[in-house]
Parts: C-alpha cells; sequence; structure tokens
C-alpha cells in the first residue's frame, strides 16, 4: 500500500515537474503559438464582443461558416485572469497526482509486465491521453499541426517520465 501511494505521488510529481519544463523551460509550446499584432485592438474587439467568460467560435454557427474566411476559436476571460501562482500551482499538482492515480488504477489491472513493459504501458496511455484530447481539435477546429504535434509528444514525454518512476514502485499482485 505504501508502494502504491508512493508511485501515484512521485508519479504526478514528476508529471507537475515535467510540466513545468515543458511550458517554462523549453521554447517549444511558446514556437508554435502566435502573438496577435496589436494586442489592445483585439483586446478591445473581445472586450465588446464577448462580454462573458467562455469559450466563442467564429463563425458561430456551421451553416455561416464560408471557406477562405477567417475563423475562430478563442477563451475569453473578460475580467482577466488571477495569476496566483501559489494556487495555480497547488491545483495543477493535485491534478497531477489525481490523474496518476487514475492511470494506476490502469496499470494495476495488468498482469506479469515487467519493468518497461510497465513503463511502456504507461507511455501508450499518455498517447491515448494526449491524442484523444488534443486531436479532434486540430480536425475540428483547425489548429495547427505543429500546435497539436507539440501538446501530444509534450503529454507522451511526461507520461514517459512518470511511468519510469511509477512503474519501479508498482508490486506485482499475488493470487
Amino acid at each position: 500500500m505504501k508502494r502504491s501511494a508512493l508511485a501515484v505521488v512521485l508519479g504526478g510529481l514528476v508529471l507537475f515537474l515535467w510540466g513545468f519544463v515543458s511550458w517554462a523551460v523549453l521554447p517549444w509550446h511558446e514556437s508554435v503559438a502566435h502573438k496577435f499584432s496589436d494586442e489592445a485592438a483585439v483586446a478591445q474587439v473581445l472586450k465588446a464582443n464577448a462580454p462573458e467568460q467562455g469559450v466563442y467560435y467564429l463563425p458561430f454557427a456551421e451553416e455561416d461558416h464560408k471557406p477562405g474566411e477567417t475563423a475562430a476559436f478563442v477563451n475569453v476571460l473578460p475580467q482577466g485572469f488571477d495569476m496566483n501562482m501559489g494556487k495555480l500551482m497547488g491545483i495543477g499538482l493535485i491534478t497531477q497526482i489525481i490523474s496518476a492515480f487514475l492511470v494506476f488504477v490502469l496499470l494495476r489491472q495488468t498482469r506479469g509486465l515487467n519493468y518497461l513493459s510497465k513503463v511502456m504501458f504507461i507511455a501508450l496511455v499518455g498517447l491515448i491521453i494526449g491524442f484523444v484530447s488534443h486531436a479532434p481539435y486540430w480536425n475540428w477546429f483547425g489548429f495547427s499541426t505543429p500546435y497539436v504535434i507539440v501538446i501530444i509528444l509534450d503529454t507522451v514525454i511526461g507520461w514517459t517520465l512518470a511511468g519510469l518512476v511509477m512503474a519501479r514502485f508498482t508490486e506485482e499482485k499475488t493470487a
């Protein structure tokens, strides 16, 4: 039981630390995002036309979409965003530990896997998570291929690193 708890907590911590490295140290997320040429003008347009917090589509109705016209998928926070890093980091760590627990539950359903097979199992779960979560945005909303590839790779790398730790602390079930 202690080893299981350790596997979950350490797996979540590895995911959290990888997230920091991936987003704050490596340049790859920034390299697939673009800056508006006039952020103040865009902010004014959003403030005037998106009065409440939420996700907005342009055009809103599918039948209004015309090939060649600008389209957008935007999350708007008219009141701004509280960048309380302590709170955000705390929620992020808890989210990663819960995620590690859920993947650990899946891993515990397997039998007879050696260390490397456990790591590969967790990496595959990471690929499934990344693909199912992000590929639909590429297909249905036109998210750029480089962005989707980076975010899926980020997910797979994080889960592979977590798998290296979690597999080490996973005991085999006995009958």
